[in-house]
């Protein structure tokens, strides 16, 4: 194998790795929404959702609730926590912080898209909150990962 073969064949097998690092592979939204049980008594839920862009798609940062870690931001995915009424920041680093806040209340659900970006360094993954219409469309062909 020359020289060039060599290399066009690890440039392939790299890429390919990076593709699929972090991708979704639970249940679809729809099969998952269909199972999952009601909210505790007081409780509101929190849907975090990323759609897969390609580029940036080997970044999956940790996603905090409140400083806590809930999950990662994975391409392709969505996960969701239940929590306490009130006001949540949620928030993600690349190389740097992004938050946003989101505003819960008792039995509803609320949700946090992730959005990516271009970075002087590294992609950025951006949260924030959308309403519930746009949300539910978005995630129909996303899977559970957390």
């Amino acid at each position: 194998m020359n020289h060039v073969a060599k290399i066009t064949t690890w440039f392939g097998v790299i890429i390919s790795g990076l593709l699929l690092t972090g991708c979704a592979t639970g249940p679809k939204y729809s099969d998952y929404r269909a199972t999952l049980q009601p909210r505790a008594a007081g409780m509101g839920r929190i849907w975090f959702y990323r759609h897969s862009v390609v580029f940036g798609d080997a970044i999956d940062p940790a996603v905090k609730l409140d400083g806590t870690k809930i999950g990662n931001s994975i391409p392709g995915s969505f996960f969701q926590v239940q929590t306490t009424p009130g006001v949540h920041e949620v928030s993600t680093a690349t190389e740097a912080t992004y938050k946003t806040t989101v505003t819960v209340s008792t039995n509803t659900d609320s949700y946090v898209k992730f959005h990516v970006l271009p970075g002087a360094f590294v992609y950025r993954v951006v949260p924030s909150v959308v309403n519930e219409a746009e949300a539910v469309q978005e995630m129909g062909g996303l899977r559970y990962a957390r």
